[in-house]
């Protein structure tokens, strides 16, 4: 393995790397400053059922009260809606995570567009994070049972996606590269342009030969010197 396919396999695996670690950083802030208020219904429900468990443990079933009996069923009513309550918020939470994320992934695919020239490795890391939080942030649209919010949500994913990847993909190559698809500034591409052009100005004079608009003199000079007039 030659010493720039090391360095090439070396410079993929950074990318990836710090896209994980781009990824990881934009959630755990996420659920740092948005934590999930799941818990606090957990809390609620693992209350009502230590009530429950006390109550039954008080007596043998057979002699519960029937004021026992009825504190039970409003304990399990009271869980149930608990349970509903919980999973209704559970759904707006994830709404907003997958709008925060999407925002989030949204700016370091928009940051990754800045010196992508003169830091390809740390540009394309960075894209990275920004796709992976950008999959990230739909998975949990798509976890939620809102058909309208998850549709909009997978709209604006995609139309960022392809507004940002032709940015990045396709109008940058299209300013940078001439119309033969090299860059401007490759010597390769510049010594293809010349020698097409030479190529051209031959089969421009021998068109002129054979259609007879150059004069005698003319065609011994440039039989004596292909080179002469150009």
């Amino acid at each position: 393995m030659t010493n720039v396919e090391r360095s090439g396999g070396l410079r993929t695996i950074f990318s990836f790397f710090l896209g994980l670690m781009v990824t990881a950083f934009i959630g755990v802030g996420v659920y740092t400053f948005h934590p999930s208020p799941q818990t606090e219904f957990d809390l609620q429900i693992q209350n009502l059922n230590d009530q429950e468990q006390a109550i039954r443990n008080s007596l043998p079933p057979s002699e519960l009260t029937t004021a026992d009996r009825d504190r039970i069923q409003e304990l399990h009513n009271e869980r149930s809606e608990l349970r509903d309550a919980a999973q209704v918020v559970r759904a707006a939470w994830g709404r907003s995570t997958s709008i925060i994320l999407i925002v989030f992934a949204t700016l370091a695919m928009a940051v990754s567009l800045l010196r992508a020239d003169q830091l390809p490795v740390i540009s394309n890391g960075v894209l990275l994070g920004g796709v992976f939080t950008m999959v990230y942030g739909v998975g949990w649209i798509i976890a939620t049972n809102t058909s309208v919010a998850r549709f909009v949500v997978m709209t604006v994913a995609l139309v960022i996606t392809l507004a940002l990847g032709y940015v990045r993909f396709v109008r940058r190559q299209a300013i940078s590269a001439l119309p033969g698809g090299r860059s401007i500034g490759n010597g390769e591409g510049l010594a293809d342009i010349e020698e097409r052009v030479r190529l051209l100005e031959e089969r421009m004079h021998e068109a002129a030969d054979a259609l007879g608009y150059r004069s005698d003199s003319q065609r011994r000079t440039h039989r004596a010197n292909p080179n002469a007039g150009r």
